[in-house]
């Protein structure tokens, strides 16, 4: 029993000294970081990063995005490179178990922001789609965004 109050003793007066934490050793509390990050994104980095996810994950039968050859659900940032209307653009979103979830974003290949559009569970919010044009302007559909005049 003197063993055991002297180990407990022992572990109270080691545990309970103070720790000097330096700005290295702190750690931040965790806060969900959404995967698109839209100030780190280098455009130039999308073709590339497109085509290696293409050669990674496939639509499955359902519609949801898996790993190729697996049944396993993909999660993380998806990249297509796409022409729409005779223009290329680059979509950047994120997938949550096979699901589009969060802000899908289109760049112009100049870097500029085309539409976006928030999605849950692979269905877009309601209003929440939004485009601009060419000239930055804002306007109503995809088309009037991506219309090269």
């Amino acid at each position: 029993m003197k063993k055991l109050v002297l180990l407990h003793a022992a572990i109270l007066v080691t545990g309970c000294g103070e720790k000097k934490s330096t700005p290295a050793t702190l750690i931040a509390p965790s806060q969900p970081e959404p995967l698109v990050d839209k100030a780190m994104l280098d455009l130039d980095a999308v073709p590339a990063l497109a085509a290696a996810l293409e050669e990674t994950i496939e639509e499955g039968p359902e519609g949801d995005f898996i790993v190729k050859g697996t049944d396993t659900l993909y999660s993380g940032v998806f990249y297509k490179v796409d022409s729409i209307s005779g223009e290329q653009v680059y979509i950047v979103a994120n997938i949550k178990d096979g699901q589009f979830e969060g802000p899908s974003i289109m760049y112009r290949s100049n870097g500029s922001k085309a539409g976006e559009v928030e999605l849950q569970n692979g269905t877009p919010v309601e209003g929440s789609e939004q485009y601009w044009n060419s000239k930055g302007q804002k306007v109503d559909t995809q088309e009037e965004a991506l219309d090269s005049q």
